[in-house]
């Protein structure tokens, strides 16, 4: 997704709040005497009491009627995460669309709530459930199905599968869960992003509405016995005469989002990749905008001029997030103040007077920004899958113009399921709510999962049919040879398949591994904790390997592209009698240079020290970027290898293989694709890097292990050797393939020791 943790981004963001609020409290409320509650929670109206509050003017009746200012927010909010997910530059930061979706959503949903129990003396937890369901379920299971369908028939079975699989994390709004088990694991990081990971803020507020409401409910039960038993306190003109306290229910928020913002603080700097999708870390956010509801009524009376001041200065903060904040902003913690109290600015400015003349209400609510704003949940559901599939179809990420066109088809999209689908079912009357809304919450579930059951169930066969290969005893390659007098050396089994590419000859028919196994075909540690993710200080477990009979101790050290050479490593010092003990942190070049990284390189020096190994060796990732990068990339090994030469007698680089122009499984199942088309050309840069560190490890009086030939061949680096896919993603070797250089290696490595 376009903030794809790593997009991340990385990564997505949502719009799913009660649109007509109006409307809705015109509903007819749910019938008395039904039992069970459609998400599991025992059914209780919560009675207060039904005495009517003595007539007063209420800015919450003003603010939670509708308002066109916050439908023109919605609109800023979802064309914020849209045209971010274009590619437009200077939106890198339009993720911040959802923070102002979930302020406005707490404001929203929890006036509603305190307006119900005003209006009727209770709070209905099946009504609103019911309610939810209608709001949120329809448009929702229907772009999942279309998604899981496009998929299927569009996308290669590899990609096709993640958004099968996570639609149905979807459908139980559990797919923010699903998303931050990907955001902590390195390798998964490293793929394209889901056309359901957009889902993951649905589930972030229904999560936080299976426990809100709740909540509320108990407070104000606590009130109503506190003021049955306080007869004093119902006199004519005392505070408790209001069926709640605006006092305690504002406390138990502020307290609340209180622990929640600092946990975010926290937990965005210790783990960011799992905190952007998680709850806990963004339950603050509809908590703010719920004490703004609690609290509207201290709003009602502004000025024109402090209405002016607040909303224009809630909008910048906005803008300005959205144009400052990147992929690379720790997210959320600290930073999503600014467009949450943005947001909160601009809702407090439009309340008792939305559409005041120097205000940014009056802009708000333009009828073209209304209309998207009444649309902006079918467009958010819509526009990332259409984004999302359509590059994946074509093979490379799109420009923004093609993006754009693309927005169009998805806002399109839009404007016909909230015609059909959204609206109509909206506002169908509710009878029996509790039934109603358990039969629409199953039913659209079960239309999810089993869409997604037969079209997984589909991918899985012809897999067995085309892509399966029996699992042999893997072959070792024969060494490097001089294609010709004076060449550089290359495997005979390299030569061969470059030779083969340019005669453009198929793509064998049994290949190991099997593509559908091959983005899982990586080393796996014996244990999670034996490794570093890239924003760790240290390895949780030092796990020393092959610790029996072992005479001589070897220290393992550096990132994933250490870490892919494990199998080969391990089966060597098998034979030779080493212990090994792997220092990787995943994501981490081992260079001081890389700032994020250098506690985990002082701290893995350190451990070498006080090890006394007999040699270590070093896998890093070559940075092929700008000049500058390049050359910190070099400087930062040399530099290193100096560090550890006075620490061990054998220092050893071991060399970076060059990273392919794409995807293997991309490439391997496209259409008509041959070897030819599935390889790589050496651009200048790489092989500059490649030169000039191993060239700076030497001068340092280090030993390199140069496996240029074992992967390429007059400048050209095929994905498929032999029967093996030699690459498992675009910049990590299969292990496959590093078992059978495992007595390459092996050679190499005793050579280096004794050069």
């Amino acid at each position: 997704m376009g903030r794809d943790r790593g997009d991340q981004g990385q990564r997505w963001q949502q719009d799913h709040q009660e649109a007509r609020p109006a409307q809705h409290q015109a509903e007819a409320p749910g019938e008395e005497g039904e039992e069970g509650s459609p998400l599991g929670i025992a059914e209780r109206d919560v009675i207060l009491e039904r005495e009517r509050p003595a007539a007063r003017p209420d800015a919450r009746a003003t603010s939670l009627g509708h308002r066109d200012d916050i439908q023109g927010l919605r609109a800023v909010a979802v064309l914020l995460v849209a045209l971010g997910h274009a590619g437009i530059r200077f939106l890198r930061g339009g993720f911040v669309g959802v923070d102002v979706f979930f302020v406005l959503s707490g404001f929203l949903i929890t006036g509603l709530l305190i307006a119900g129990a005003e209006k009727r003396g209770f709070v209905s937890l099946r009504e609103f459930y019911a309610r939810r369901a209608k709001r949120i379920l329809p448009a929702a299971a229907l772009t999942l199905i279309v998604t899981d369908i496009a998929a299927y028939r569009l996308l290669n079975f590899v990609r096709a599968k993640q958004p099968i699989q996570d639609s149905i994390w979807a459908a139980f709004f559990s797919a923010n869960v699903q998303f931050a088990r990907q955001g902590v694991d390195y390798f998964a990081r490293s793929q394209p992003p889901s056309p359901i990971q957009h889902y993951w803020s649905l589930a972030v507020e229904e999560q936080f509405y299976l426990v809100w409401p709740v909540l509320l409910s108990v407070v104000l039960v606590g009130i109503a016995v506190r003021r049955r038993r306080r007869p004093s306190d119902r006199s004519p003109g005392a505070p408790a005469e209001r069926a709640f306290s605006e006092r305690r229910l504002a406390l138990v928020i502020i307290v609340a989002s209180l622990g929640s913002l600092a946990w975010s603080i926290y937990y965005t700097h210790r783990t960011p990749a799992a905190a952007y999708f998680a709850t806990l870390a963004r339950a603050w956010e509809l908590g703010l905008g719920a004490a703004l509801a609690i609290g509207a009524s201290r709003f009602a009376h502004l000025s024109d001029r402090a209405r002016a001041v607040m909303g224009w200065a809630g909008v910048a903060a906005i803008g300005l997030a959205a144009v400052l904040f990147a992929d690379t902003t720790p997210f959320p913690g600290s930073w999503a103040l600014l467009p949450t109290v943005g947001t909160a600015l601009v809702i407090a400015a439009g309340i008792g007077n939305e559409r005041s003349p120097r205000g940014v209400g009056a802009q708000l609510a333009r009828a073209p920004l209304r209309y998207v704003g009444d649309r902006s949940y079918a467009f958010y559901l819509w526009h990332w899958p259409v984004l999302l599939i359509a590059a994946s179809y074509a093979g490379h990420t799109l420009s923004l113009g093609p993006n754009l066109l693309l927005l169009g088809g998805a806002f399109v999209l839009s404007i016909a399921s909230y015609a059909l689908v959204e609206n109509p079912i909206r506002r169908a009357p509710l009878r029996r709510p509790v039934r109603a809304s358990a039969v629409l919450w199953g039913t659209t579930v079960a239309l999810v999962v089993l869409v997604a059951v037969l079209d997984l169930r589909s991918i899985d066969q012809k897999v067995l049919l085309k892509h399966a290969t029996p699992v042999g005893a893997i072959p070792t390659l024969a060494p490097p040879v001089e294609a010709s007098p004076g060449a550089p050396r290359a495997l005979p089994a390299v030569i061969a398949a470059v030779q083969a590419a340019r005669q453009g000859s198929p793509i064998p028919g049994s290949l190991e591994p099997s593509i559908d196994r091959l983005l899982s075909d990586r080393y796996h540690p014996p244990s999670p904790d034996c490794v570093a993710d890239h924003d760790e200080p240290k390895i949780k477990q030092v796990c020393p390997l092959l610790e029996a009979g072992s005479s001589r101790t070897l220290v393992v050290f550096g990132d994933s592209h250490a870490a892919e050479w494990m199998p080969a490593i391990l089966w060597a010092a098998s034979q030779d009698g080493w212990k090994v003990i792997p220092l990787i942190e995943l994501g981490c070049i081992p260079s001081r240079y890389a700032n994020v990284c250098a506690p985990f390189v002082e701290w893995a020096e350190r451990e070498v020290a006080s090890l006394h190994p007999d040699a270590v060796l070093v896998g890093a990732r070559l940075t092929v970027g700008t000049p500058k990068q390049r050359a910190d990339s070099v400087s930062g090994l040399g530099a290193l290898a100096t560090a550890m030469r006075p620490l061990a007698p054998d220092v050893v680089l071991i060399g970076d293989p060059p990273a392919q122009a794409g995807q293997p499984t991309d490439c391997l199942l496209t259409r008509g694709a041959t070897l030819q088309t599935c390889i790589s050309t050496l651009t200048d840069d790489q092989l500059s890097v490649y030169r000039d560190a191993a060239g700076a490890v030497t001068a340092a009086g280090a030993a390199f292990i140069d496996t240029m030939g074992w992967f390429c061949f007059e400048n050209q680096c095929p994905m498929i050797v032999g029967h093996a896919i030699a690459y498992r993603d675009n910049q990590h070797i299969s292990t496959t393939y590093a078992l059978e250089l495992r007595q390459l290696f092996r050679d190499a490595f005793t050579q280096a020791l004794t050069a």
